[in-house]
């Protein structure tokens, strides 16, 4: 394996990251043969692990990958994933938008997925206002908004 800019580039923010927050998820791609974790996790293309700075063991965010000790149900594995089959880091009770997202080392089935719920998200926001369509008979589905109200969702009518 060889050193790329862009792993070096990803490893640099993948520090500071961990140095500013202490605790984070790292999303790993690890149906790759040169991911070295135990063997029942590998085939995962979207496999979580924590790194904490309070973990006993250290852990090396190396300019080509993240070299460490991590405990799985109670078993010791020394673990090597390379840099490029890292794809995201997060804060465990955050959402991934407030990480880093790698885009270019996502896996491919897993891009799939995220530019499919972009494209409803896109649907869904281009389609007007659920307050102002109205149902059959003219009545609009939704009460008036306001504190603690909930909007009904629409109804496809033919």
């Amino acid at each position: 394996m060889s050193l790329s800019f862009s792993d070096a580039a990803k490893a640099k923010q993948l520090r500071e990251f961990f140095a500013r927050h202490g605790r984070i998820y790292i999303v790993v791609d690890a149906t790759g043969d040169e991911v070295d974790i135990p063997a029942y996790l590998k085939g995962d293309p979207a496999l979580r692990l924590v790194l904490n700075v309070r973990m006993p063991q250290p852990i090396h965010i190396r300019d080509d990958m993240i070299d460490s000790e991590f405990s799985f149900s109670g078993q010791v594995y020394r673990c090597r994933i390379p840099m490029c089959m890292i794809w995201a880091t997060y804060l465990p009770g955050g959402e991934m938008e407030q990480g880093i997202i790698w885009e270019q080392d996502m896996p491919e089935m897993i891009r799939s997925v995220v530019q499919a719920v972009r494209g409803l998200q896109d649907d869904q926001a281009g389609t007007e206002n659920p307050a102002s369509v109205p149902e059959e008979g003219g009545h609009s589905s939704a009460e008036p908004k306001g504190e603690g109200r909930q909007v009904r969702h629409l109804r496809v009518i033919k």
